[in-house]
Formats: C-alpha cells, structure tokens, sequence
C-alpha cells in the first residue's frame, strides 16, 4: 500500500513544470498580436488556439493538484522577483481554464496532416474541456455543499456537451478486434500502447496517432542514444521504461487486487476466462514480450524475477493467480531493445483516449441527472469493445469499476479517487485503500513546495495539513 510518505518538497519538479508551462504560454499570448497582421487569419488563431488548450491543461493541473497555487495569465505575468506572489483562488483558475479551452475547441482543426501528428486539435480541446469541467463538478461544487445548485448543472451540462461534441465528431472510435481470436482481442487493446503497428496474421493494428487517441504526446526515437545514466538530462523519451519494464529495473509491479477486479465471464467469443482486458495490462507467467522473433525479445515472462517488491516485502499474494507476480504490459509490448533501451524508449503516452472520453460521458451524464440511457449507452460502448455483457443500470459503482479495468495503469485512478471523495455516492474509502495513511483534508491536494513560500516570503500560504 501506498505509504504516503510526502514531504513539502517532494512536487518541487511538478510544480516547476507546470509553471514553466504557464509562464510560456502566458507569455506568448501576451505578445501573439505582434504577428497578427503578418500570418493569415486562420493561422493566428490556430496558433492562438494550441497555446490556450495548453495553458488550459496546466490550469488544471495546477487546481486539480494544487488547489490555490499562484495565478496568473497574460495580463498579470510577474515581473518582479521582489514582490512576493500570493496564492490564487480555485475560481480563478476554474474560470480561465474554461475560457482558454473553449477558445481552443472553437478554433482547432478537427485533424492535422500526418506530418504535424501531435497538434492539439478540436478534439483533444473538448475533451481536456469535458473532463476539467468534471472534475470541476467534484472539486469546486460538490467540495463546497452547492452540488446541486443551478450553476453546479449548468456547469455538467457544459461538460457533456463538451464530451458529446467529441463523440458527435466521429473523428475518434475505439479499436475493435477485427476477428474474435485472444491475438486479434489483444492486438486491438495494445495497439494504444505500443510504439509499432502490430500485425495478426493478415491483420494490422495502428498503434500510435490511431482513432481512439484524442490527446497524445509525441516521443522519437530516431536519435536516442543517450549515453549517461542520469533521468531526464542524459536520457529522453519515455523514462518510466526503465523503472516499469521487464528489462528495466522491475521495482514496480501491478497488485493482484486487480486482478481480482477484473470479471470472470463463460462463453466469452475469445474463449477468455475472464475480461479480455486484464491480459492486455497484466504480463503473466509464460506471456511472450514481444511478438517480433527479429526482437530477440520473443522469450517468456519470468515471474520469479519480478517478484521481490511485492512478494517478499509485502507478502501481497494471499489467493490463486496465474502468475507468482504481475508485471505491467501497457507501454511495455513489444519490448524496445535498441539504442539506450531501456533507460528511454518511443512509446507515445495517450493523454486523452477516445474510451476515457466515453466513460467521462457517463459519469457526467449520471451526475447531471441520474442519466437519460446515453450515458449507460456509452459504458456499455467500451465494454462491448471486448465483448464483455452490457451492464444494466449506471451506478456509482459501475462507473468506478469500469475505469479501473479500461484505464488500469494509465495513471488516472489516483485523480480518479480524490474527486471521488467528494461524493458519499462513490462511497471511497480513502483510509481503507491508504492502509490509513490518507489524511482529509491534508492529502486532497499536495503540499505547495516549501521553497516557494520561502522565496515569495510567507504571501503564499500552504495548504491545510502539511
């Protein structure tokens, strides 16, 4: 279990980032009229539009994680390292997010050509839009008593239509198998996760830019010869390779309790015993690494040389699995061998994809109104993906378990269940989950790093409980 073990500097480098990204994007739209009568119209605001989603995602973040860091936007840009910043209010950030996304989602192309793979298009806009005014939903109204206020459902009407503008696009759409063998079930879940297209036979899955990605970021591997050993200077690409891969250090193993939470099923048209999903995230004993023979990587997975962290420490596996211990398959299959593999690797993260966007739609469609039949639609859309049996009603609980087995080690359940927290209905039990080492209110946001309060000399103020 996650100890929780946070000291007030441990988000130093997080905080940095997304400040960097602010103070960048800010900065451009402060000065962006300057080239207004030198590039075509349509241009400007494209250019315009790709730096307001940005800034949007890192207003999120900052709100979503920080809760009242600093604010600032293109008319407020500090410029004097004297003067001590205060903390920003979570209206201002919510506010400006809104207004930067929807500039965005107004503005955009709903694609790009194929060399210009990665823009942030119409798409990606109304789905960071979508989702951040969900979030909004739990953090803002419902954390605050006005849940079921007229601007609480005005604000998730606004993030379905938001969700539902990306779903009326018919831009996006999830990867199906293309025949019911366990080969092509995989192939079509791993394709969001692999660096190369993965063929089955006569068939041929496109992985990376495919129609279920809304929102990914772009690695190249074509020079990646990185020669020291030191993470994010001497390295590039992907990083969490080397911690999270069979090749790498293997300090990082998937808990059986999810394995658990995967469905078990009869009659399944793969002849899966239990949800297809669980073998296209989990690597179980015997499970080849890479379907390529040229790879040299077309060997088994070895149980017994990932299991030191969870079996031997925390003694973890108390039933029967299929494997002595579980290692992560998405973003590591197939396996990358060359250059400085694997302390970098090509694998392209998905930020937004299209079956987030759908699961997105049926929460927000059960928090607007108890759902009207399309948001229940929509769960049911990401399971029969894998054929798995529709599920009746949209509950609290139906929500929770199908993002744990769709998005299973993508990063999103963390986020998932401190908004989660907010609503009784969602019944989290943090201290359960937390072997009672999550705190509320102090671990619903991260500590402001203390370096920052120090450098804006105590007018910003750090969050409850640390």
């Amino acid at each position: 279990m996650d100890q929780m073990i946070i000291n007030t500097s441990d988000f130093q480098s997080t905080w940095d980032v997304l400040y960097r990204g602010l103070a960048s994007t800010s900065d451009i739209l402060a000065n962006i009229d300057k080239v207004k009568d030198v590039v075509k119209p349509e241009d400007f605001l494209r250019y315009k539009a790709q730096v307001t989603a940005l800034r949007g995602m890192y207003y999120f973040y900052l709100v979503t994680w920080f809760n009242s860091p600093i604010y600032y936007d293109e008319t407020s840009l500090p410029n004097n390292p004297l003067v001590g910043l205060k903390n920003g209010t979570p209206e201002q950030f919510w506010n400006k997010l809104e207004a930067d996304l929807t500039f965005a989602a107004e503005n955009l192309p709903d694609s790009w050509p194929s060399d210009e793979s990665g823009r942030i298009t119409r798409g990606a806009a109304n789905a960071q839009l979508g989702k951040a005014l969900l979030y909004k939903h739990y953090h803002y109204y419902l954390r605050n008593g006005n849940g079921t206020s007229a601007e609480a459902k005005e604000n998730l009407n606004k993030a379905k239509a938001a969700l539902q503008r990306v779903i009326n696009s018919k831009v996006y759409h999830l990867i199906e198998p293309i025949s019911k063998t366990k080969a092509n079930y995989q192939a079509a879940l791993l394709s969001n996760f692999s660096y190369l297209d993965i063929p089955v036979g006569s068939n041929s899955y496109k992985s990376e830019n495919n129609a279920e990605s809304v929102w990914e970021v772009q690695y190249n591997d074509d020079d990646r010869n990185a020669q020291g050993w030191l993470p994010g200077w001497q390295w590039g690409g992907n990083l969490l390779y080397m911690y999270f891969s069979p090749l790498g250090y293997r300090n990082l193993e998937i808990d059986p309790n999810l394995w658990y939470e995967f469905e078990t099923v009869s009659g399944h048209p793969g002849g899966y015993e239990r949800d297809p999903r669980a073998y296209s995230t989990c690597f179980l004993e015997g499970d080849t690494l890479d379907w390529r023979p040229e790879s040299g990587q077309n060997i088994p997975f070895k149980s017994e040389q990932h299991s030191k962290l969870i079996v031997y420490k925390n003694n973890l596996y108390q039933g029967p699995v299929p494997s002595k211990a579980l290692g992560l398959k998405k973003y590591n299959f197939p396996q990358f061998t060359i250059k400085s593999s694997p302390r970098s690797a090509p694998f392209n993260p998905r930020v937004i994809r299209y079956a987030d966007v759908l699961l997105m739609y049926a929460e927000a469609s059960y928090q607007y109104n108890g759902d009207d039949g399309t948001g229940l639609a929509a769960l049911n859309e990401v399971r029969a993906r894998v054929d798995m049996p529709p599920v009746g009603i949209l509950t609290p609980k139906a929500i929770v378990h199908e993002r744990a087995v769709e998005l299973a080690t993508e990063g999103h359940l963390y986020n998932d269940l401190v908004r989660w927290t907010f609503d009784p209905a969602f019944k989290q039990d943090m201290a359960k989950l937390f072997n009672n080492n999550f705190n509320i209110p102090k671990n619903l946001y991260f500590p402001i790093p203390q370096a920052e309060i120090d450098a804006n000399k105590g007018a910003l103020v750090q969050n409850p409980g640390w």
